[in-house]
């Protein structure tokens, strides 16, 4: 049974091992950075397309008021390392998917849509950042990885591997990679074919049976969602 919610936190984790089954995607692992929230901390994101960054819904909102951020107070550093990223760019638009409640965050049936898609204002190109696809998962026993930042290591990403995933009545995903304070948004990872795709993002960290584990919304389903909403968006806004 799920015990305890807490929705904002980070991953913890190892450094990515030659051994794991992620070997050799280190310009995949690119796509994934730091959203920088204003000047209220950071979370993590991974870039789905050249101008899309998928993350949690819960890190569009300012944790000390419950405001909602501007898009233009956000700016995404993908491969964020020691200071430097590999390509950056600020968000131009941002969507959460539109059955996501930031005021029912430890609600089950809310965690599952924790979910957020940013438009940056300027695509980064193919050639630089490589966007890692989105997938549906496979719990049938395939591990999944975590790669982010979190709190004490904000400088480097990690990637915590080798971890379960499975399915909640609820709707949710359970995965053995801990989750703990200081980020948001990270991506779960699997390897399909000997490439690595987006199987769900984390949202919360709880308790299975008196251990720690995560919480993740699944998004191949989603994106569908997400992208009609944000271009609902732009038709209001009245442009493109």
């Amino acid at each position: 049974m799920l015990r305890h919610f807490i929705a904002v936190f980070c991953l913890l984790g190892t450094m990515v091992s030659a051994q794991d089954g992620f070997q050799g995607q280190s310009r995949l692992w690119q796509a994934v950075g730091r959203i920088e929230l204003g000047d209220k901390g950071f979370c993590t994101g991974t870039l789905v397309a050249p101008d899309l960054v998928l993350t949690a819904a819960h890190c569009l909102y300012d944790k000390s008021n419950g405001a909602r951020f501007d898009a233009w107070q956000l700016e995404f550093k993908a491969g964020y390392a020691q200071g430097r990223e590999t390509a950056h760019a600020y968000v131009k638009k941002a969507v959460t998917h539109p059955d996501y409640d930031v005021g029912r965050q430890g609600n089950l049936q809310n965690l599952k849509h924790d979910l957020a898609l940013l438009q940056l204002e300027n695509p980064i190109s193919d050639a630089v950042v490589q966007p890692i696809r989105v997938g549906f998962p496979d719990l049938s026993g395939a591990e999944v990885g975590v790669l982010s930042y979190g709190k004490g290591r904000a400088e480097i990403p990690q990637l915590q591997h080798s971890c379960s995933l499975n399915s909640h009545p609820e709707g949710v995903l359970v995965t053995t990679c801990q989750a703990n304070f200081g980020t948001s948004g990270a991506p779960v990872l699997q390897m399909v074919q000997g490439r690595a795709q987006i199987v769900s993002v984390v949202s919360a960290m709880a308790r299975a049976d008196g251990e720690p584990v995560a919480l993740a919304a699944s998004v191949a389903a989603a994106m569908a969602v997400l992208k009609v909403t944000l271009a609902e968006t732009q038709l209001a806004l009245g442009g493109s």
